[in-house]
């Protein structure tokens, strides 16, 4: 099962472990278009800036601004929003597994602290939580230069027990059949949930949808096979 997904200019989007460099909630960041996904034990933090923002801020950082050379008493101000999506009622056995290791690594020397820097930060291409609930894991990847997450659903798993709490968006709602968030720098969209189970002829849809109730998001899914692993599969559009 997979949710959001962001615009890389198809390139992969690589998860970066936390070894100190960042907030000790986060446990891998991937740099998204526009901002940042930060993967959690128990979720994800998405942080988006004003696009209009973000293209001066690198110009300014070249020495730019409005087609002049930046002054010193020159400023830049850059709106950005950020929310949380947490899977409530997570399970306590849930483990955090990175995979598909990149053969090259970050090191942090910020600041003049040394027991703060970080090094031999490992980048990954593939982050799975696994046991999130009994039986259902959620895998975040990139595929075609989005990034994503699908919701594995395997035999003995509860879909109705997937609940996913957001928090910090201006506004939650399903129109025409995707979920939208509203947020202060833009419109996210996320597409309708495609689901499927494999069979022998190879993906067999399953009808799904959304359903939003006091910024919680579940799904509905009726007439699939309990026997067979069950995956989510919506993509989001960034603004």
């Amino acid at each position: 099962s997979s949710l959001p997904v962001f615009a890389q200019d198809y390139n992969n989007i690589e998860f970066i472990e936390n070894k100190g460099q960042w907030d000790s909630r986060i446990r891998y960041k991937g740099e998204v278009s526009n901002g940042a996904f930060f993967i959690r034990s128990n979720g994800f933090t998405v942080l988006q800036h004003n696009p209009v923002d973000h293209k001066k801020l690198a110009t300014f950082l070249h020495g730019q601004i409005d087609g002049r050379l930046v002054r010193p008493e020159d400023q830049l101000v850059v709106r950005s929003h950020a929310w949380n999506v947490d899977f409530i009622g997570a399970s306590g056995k849930m483990q955090v597994v990175p995979d598909k290791i990149v053969q090259t690594y970050n090191n942090y020397i910020i600041g003049n602290d040394p027991s703060k820097w970080a090094s031999e930060c490992h980048l990954y291409q593939a982050v799975t939580l696994k046991e999130v609930y009994p039986n259902i894991d959620v895998r975040y990847y990139t595929d075609k230069g989005f990034l994503k997450y699908d919701i594995i659903v395997k035999p003995g798993g509860d879909v109705s027990r997937i609940a996913l709490k957001y928090e910090g968006v201006d506004k939650l709602q399903v129109k025409n059949k995707e979920l939208t968030i509203a947020t202060s720098v833009g419109e996210l969209k996320e597409s309708y949930p495609y689901t499927y189970q494999a069979d022998i002829a190879g993906k067999k849809e399953v009808n799904c949808r959304y359903t939003v109730k006091d910024n919680i998001v579940r799904f509905d899914i009726k007439n699939y096979d309990r026997a067979a692993t069950l995956i989510i599969d919506p993509v989001i559009i960034f603004c």
